[in-house]
């Protein structure tokens, strides 16, 4: 058997030595596949991303903004009326609707919640509702209004 001769490639590796591959294969054009990835990339996941992004700070508001109206009802629905409490010697329990009204305000005022724009609080019978709106700045697409209605009723004895 005669020895390959030097600088040509070898019949005994697997693998071609570095520098043997001709060029045959490859085209002129090679390459851009790369920047075109990127822009398909760009212009699709860009914008999935600011909708995610949007989406999320929509969701974080709204279950803020979920709790702020409930805890203000129940403790509008928790203030009694305490001089007719006190004048039936405790046998008559009923829900004084300005202290009602005057502490689920004042609840929702002082809860802190961002965006926190406009409220209002009804009293019919015993069930108080408050009902909150949330502005929410977007990433993107401006701005987003949350609004959401929550009660409570004031129920006595079983």
């Amino acid at each position: 058997m005669r020895a390959p001769a030097l600088g040509g490639p070898r019949i005994d590796r697997a693998v071609p030595e570095p520098g043997t591959m001709t060029r045959r294969g490859q085209s002129r054009q090679s390459g851009q596949i790369l920047p075109m990835v990127a822009i398909t990339m760009g212009l699709l996941f860009v914008p999935l991303c600011v909708f995610v992004i949007d989406t999320g700070l929509v969701e974080a508001s709204y279950d803020q903004l979920c709790e702020t109206p409930q805890a203000a009802s129940e403790d509008g629905a928790s203030m009694i009326d305490q001089a007719a409490f006190r004048e039936s010697g405790g046998q008559r329990v009923v829900l004084d609707p300005r202290a009602a009204k005057t502490t689920s305000e004042h609840s929702l005022q002082a809860s802190g919640l961002p965006g926190l724009e406009s409220w209002t609080v009804t009293l019919a019978g015993n069930t108080l509702t408050a009902s909150a709106a949330v502005r929410v700045k977007l990433l993107i697409f401006g701005i987003a209004s949350v609004h959401e209605p929550r009660s409570a009723s004031f129920v006595y004895g079983s």
